[in-house]
């Protein structure tokens, strides 16, 4: 009773200190992004019709290597750190899909289809060699579904990375598929990047190493750039999903499967033991059913790895990009 009566008492006071804190916050908002638009790009711009996306090219030897980014704010810089690496031999490039980062929205709808339309313009326009090798993470693996089966004469080979599956609900029961089909809470996160929240719920966004301090420095800055297009790819998920589902066959491309196959990694997204294990279960034969997608495939278990195995084993996708070179011999 006197907890109501205090808060009673004072709610005036509560709700003036509430208003100064978002007026604060949108200022700080605002002054962080005049600041943030004063950031050099990492690379060039193409226009892809009627809306320019940025690209960051690396080295200038060997075969091409296309990197598609995850479900992911960062974009490019997913691959920025491994791109130092592969660059040492063979050309690679990564690219900010439209309104990630600084690539422009544009008009073209978030599909698959004109997604891949958008990334062959700018690989044409980037003059970069074909065939390519196709690498995707995530959500980036159901993207380049489209790209392979439009044109699947640019493509030498893929890599999937802990891909995401387009029909992930025929391997889930009903309980666990919608558990780990929640989307992020869209009005919420709009309105905390209006006030400056989202970059401090978003900090260290890479892991805590001295090769990853650039970007854990870079990224809280440039959040705001990729916080709507991210949630607009959230709410076309479903058709994106769709979209893959009916692509079931790249012929004959060589396809590699890199798969994260540490149990103990999900621990954190699950309390209950019994449905780690169903999701775990469940995941390792939808990564394996990939396979299925070419008559030249392969899946490598990534032990001791998250669903980011760029970040904590790197050294695979290295090897596994070297692999496909000598496979391809391109």
């Amino acid at each position: 009773m006197k907890k109501i009566k205090w808060l009673k008492k004072n709610l005036l006071g509560i709700l003036l200190l509430i208003i100064s804190l978002l007026i604060i916050g949108f200022t700080f908002e605002r002054i962080s992004r005049f600041k943030a638009e004063k950031i050099t790009p990492h690379g060039k711009f193409v226009d892809v019709g009627g809306h320019k996306l940025h690209y960051y090219k690396k080295g200038t030897e060997g075969p091409t290597i296309i990197f598609e980014s995850a479900f992911d704010p960062a974009a490019h810089l997913q691959w920025f750190v491994l791109q130092q690496e592969i660059s040492k031999f063979a050309t690679t490039l990564s690219y900010d899909r439209a309104g990630l980062l600084w690539s422009e929205r544009g008009n073209n709808p978030k599909t698959g289809e004109a997604m891949a339309e958008e990334l062959h313009a700018l690989l044409e326009k980037a003059n970069v060699s074909k065939p390519y090798i196709l690498v995707g993470h995530s959500l980036g693996g159901i993207i380049l579904r489209s790209y392979i089966s439009k044109y699947p004469q640019d493509v030498a080979g893929v890599i999937l990375i802990d891909s995401a599956c387009p029909n992930e609900e025929d391997y889930l029961s009903d309980e666990l598929y919608e558990m780990v089909s929640r989307g992020l809470p869209g009005g919420f996160l709009k309105f905390a990047n209006s006030v400056g929240l989202v970059r401090q719920m978003f900090k260290g966004m890479f892991p805590d190493r001295e090769e990853y301090n650039y970007l854990n420095t870079l990224m809280p800055t440039l959040l705001y750039k990729s916080a709507y297009a991210v949630l607009e790819e959230q709410d076309q998920m479903p058709l994106l999903h769709k979209e893959a589902n009916k692509i079931t066959s790249f012929g004959n491309i060589p396809l590699l499967v890199l798969t994260a196959s540490d149990r103990d990694n999900f621990d954190h997204l699950f309390s209950d033991e019994k449905m780690k294990n169903e999701f775990v279960d469940a995941k390792v034969k939808m990564q394996k059913d990939f396979l299925k997608l070419s008559s030249d495939s392969e899946q490598i278990l990534v032990p001791n790895s998250s669903h980011y195995i760029n970040e904590d084993q790197p050294e695979v996708i290295i090897s596994a990009v070297q692999s496909m070179i000598l496979k391809t011999k391109i």
